[in-house]
């Protein structure tokens, strides 16, 4: 029977075996294996590096892909109103449920999104002091 071993690499910050990355992202290529030693880590990065330019752009466009989603949920909310008005003006039932539902789940997924791209303006912020 053949095991699948994950290869383990050593901690970019403390030098022990792991598996985990950067922001759990695998396209850095950083090995982190705790939270503590992300911020040793991110604390310790030189501003003119090169690991410093790599892990800014990633923020970046994180941030970015957030904005685009949160903007897209906005989008998803308005057409959730429009059906909630068509629902209640033209006696509906279905497209008023449908309205509510599309209005309640963008809000929900606007939310989440502004809070993850909080998180990681904060992050990069932090980065560039």
């Amino acid at each position: 029977m053949v095991h699948n071993v994950a290869r383990r690499i050593p901690c970019a910050a403390c030098g022990k075996p792991s598996k985990g990355f950067l922001f759990r992202h695998k396209e850095l290529g950083i090995p982190i294996c705790s939270r503590k030693c992300e911020y040793e880590y991110l604390k310790n990065l030189s501003s003119g590096s090169q690991e410093h330019a790599k892990v800014v752009q990633f923020l970046d466009n994180r941030i970015r892909k957030y904005k685009q989603r949160n903007r897209i949920g906005w989008g998803l909310s308005g057409i959730g109103v429009i059906l909630l008005l068509l629902g209640f003006l033209i006696p509906d039932v279905y497209t008023f449920i449908a309205g509510g539902i599309i209005v309640l789940l963008s809000a929900l997924a606007t939310r989440h999104f502004e809070d993850v791209m909080r998180k990681l303006t904060i992050k990069r912020k932090r980065l560039a002091i």
